[in-house]
């Protein structure tokens, strides 16, 4: 008789504190598992979701676009477009320039905030008991500027009843 998929996974020793969302999809990641567990809110969860995509968008232009005429495995990395006109169509320097601008955003948010971050994002490692609030306000951070939450959208309204309110 074959094991189902929930006795399978209440094995994992990863996904054995989840209880019923161990066979939850979200499980297979650390921060999945982080907003699982409520340690992390939903728009935090996206947020990570978000720029751990921009991030391999990202390295994928690292050694991209192959050129087919160049041929047995060699490629030429993409080095952006030079004019400006071509460049607004190149999506490998709109990769690099949107994921540069979230980098920024945690670079900016405090000291030590983006590694913590990459640690548990990118390369799916735990995050220590006393890194959670670092996590927690990066991830906060990217999900205001990627407009997950109505803090940004609220801000953006007060000024603009601000300025109708002088005029």
């Amino acid at each position: 008789m074959a094991e189902s998929p929930r006795e399978r996974a209440a094995h994992m020793p990863h996904r054995r504190a989840l209880g019923e969302h161990a066979v939850d999809p979200a499980a297979e990641s650390e921060l999945g598992r982080m907003r699982l567990r409520g340690e992390v809110t939903e728009p935090e969860a996206t947020a990570g979701e978000v720029y751990a995509r921009m991030w391999r968008g990202y390295v994928a232009t690292l050694d991209s676009p192959r050129d087919a005429g160049v041929g047995h495995g060699h490629s030429e990395a993409c080095v952006g477009c030079p004019a400006p006109l071509t460049r607004k169509f190149c999506i490998c320097d709109l990769r690099k320039r949107i994921y540069a601008e979230a980098s920024r955003v945690l670079v900016a948010t405090g000291r030590g905030v983006a590694p913590v971050v990459h640690a548990v994002v990118i390369l799916d490692r735990q995050c220590g008991f006393s890194d959670l609030p670092t996590l927690k306000l990066g991830l906060s951070a990217l999900a205001s500027h990627f407009g997950l939450t109505n803090q940004r959208n609220r801000s953006r309204n007060a000024q603009s009843a601000k300025s109708v309110a002088a005029t």
